[in-house]
């Protein structure tokens, strides 16, 4: 092969690579499983920031969700299993779910001042029913104002406070080795992709 055509192809690819923008790290979620895994993870010493807890914090189960809200199993379970353990388990208090968003590191940090807000719920949904039109960072912060979660989301957004949570999530995964999204942990029996609501309800059932 020529330098020449050496040279277009490198050009090519720098053109690719610049086009995926900040999207970079998008993930895709391994197979969908059950494990008996137990895996703690109130003592990792990467766990500087807690993740974004939805229910009573007394409640007797716990759901630590890693999701990614480009990936479209994650996207299925926030649509349509979530609203049904919302409903019969979160909402009567033997439920709570701590959620840690994955990288892109912009969408984490958003998903961060969107609970900031006290509408991370919101956010969630909105993200997940438009993540064709989430293609650029002026997009996401387009679409947090026309949600309306007022003028200091952009200030969150762009502060340390959200960086850092942002890469503390991600330091999180990377430690206890989250390998898809989403991954779940029931009171630390892990779950992998998006299964449907009557596994999560039996795995719940056991665990009360």
């Amino acid at each position: 092969m020529s330098d020449k055509k050496i040279i277009i192809i490198a050009v090519i690819l720098a053109l690719i690579l610049i086009g995926a923008g900040w999207f970079y790290s998008k993930n895709k979620p391994s197979p969908a499983a059950v494990s008996n895994t137990q895996n703690s993870q109130t003592n990792s010493s990467q766990d500087k920031t807690p993740g974004i807890m939805i229910g009573d914090e007394k409640a007797p189960v716990t759901i630590e969700e890693y999701t990614n809200f480009l990936c479209s199993h994650c996207a299925d379970f926030a649509l349509q299993t979530f609203p049904k353990i919302e409903e019969n388990y979160i909402k009567t208090g033997k439920v709570k779910i701590v959620i840690y968003v994955l990288p892109p590191l912009e969408l984490a940090r958003a998903g961060f001042c969107a609970n900031q807000a006290g509408k991370f719920l919101e956010f969630n949904d909105y993200i997940f029913n438009h993540q064709a039109d989430i293609t650029r960072e002026d997009a996401l912060l387009s679409a947090a104002k026309n949600m309306g979660l007022g003028d200091g989301f952009e200030q969150c957004y762009n502060s340390d406070l959200a960086k850092t949570a942002a890469q503390d999530w991600y330091n999180k995964a990377n430690e206890i080795k989250i390998e898809g999204t989403p991954t779940f942990y029931i009171n630390g029996q892990q779950i992998v992709g998006a299964q449907p609501y009557e596994e999560f309800q039996k795995i719940i059932d056991s665990k009360l």
